[in-house]
């Protein structure tokens, strides 16, 4: 069977990382790629066996090609620290490190839970946003700041078994998480020459609250889906464009 490398970004994920550790204890290789985490983030992932690489963030392109750098084998299993693996999902992991892979790169659905609830639609689930297996010889991450996309050759899988994600503890770390992916959105779309206009402060949450609640069906997701839909559309949307007028006006 071939062996295979997994990787986990940290920082300050300490109510996490034993977890997801647990998830991958079956895997060749764990690799941590810690932020300077300033809780028990390194202390545990030690004591669980993982190689720890402490390296400053700038974004998150930049840090996962390092963190591929820092692996041993070729083939990857990419998580983050608020995500698992599922036992069906390491079925399928370890068939085709057994067998000749069906593709060079492996996505599989994500399914989260918002607070009190799993959320199955309000367009997150499936969410396949990025790879969870792959061969790093043939994939490379787009420096980005933020959602960072991958460039890579050969054919696209896709999993059926889930990685299960808790995102979001309570709404405080939900606005604190935002905040720093609205200040890496903002910058990437200055940087990119965008401009904001009254238009996006006024229409773009109006469309972000459509498209989660309708379109996506989050009112299929009970109360917690338009709680969802108004903190993506209000709170997160508005928020990136108020950033970005500030960047333009700083």
């Amino acid at each position: 069977m071939k062996k295979v490398s997994a990787y986990v970004l940290t920082k300050n994920e300490e109510k996490h990382i034993k977890k997801c550790v647990e998830s991958l204890k079956w895997v060749d290789e764990i690799v941590i790629i810690d932020s300077f985490s300033e809780d028990a983030t390194v202390k545990t992932a030690k004591e669980m066996g993982c190689k720890v690489i402490q390296n400053k963030f700038e974004y998150f392109g930049k840090q996962r090609n390092f963190a591929l750098s820092q692996c041993s084998h070729d083939w990857i299993i990419c998580l983050d620290a608020d995500e698992r693996i599922t036992p069906k999902l390491k079925i399928e992991i370890e068939h085709e490190l057994k067998n000749l892979p069906k593709g060079s790169v492996f996505l599989a659905p994500r399914k989260s839970r918002f607070i009190n609830k799993w959320i199955l639609h309000s367009g997150w689930y499936p969410d396949y946003r990025h790879p969870v297996f792959f061969n790093k010889k043939i994939v490379y991450y787009k420096e980005q700041l933020v959602h960072e996309d991958i460039d890579y050759q050969g054919k696209k899988y896709y999993f059926k078994g889930d990685i299960i994600h808790y995102p979001y503890d309570n709404i405080k770390q939900f606005i604190k998480k935002s905040d720093i992916y609205t200040d890496l959105s903002s910058k990437e779309m200055f940087e990119k020459g965008r401009k904001c206009r009254v238009i996006n402060l006024f229409g773009n949450p109006i469309v972000m609250f459509f498209k989660m609640y309708f379109i996506k069906k989050g009112f299929l997701d009970g109360f917690t889906g338009l709680i969802l839909a108004l903190l993506y559309s209000y709170f997160y949307t508005l928020m990136k464009y108020i950033k970005l007028w500030g960047l333009q006006n700083r």
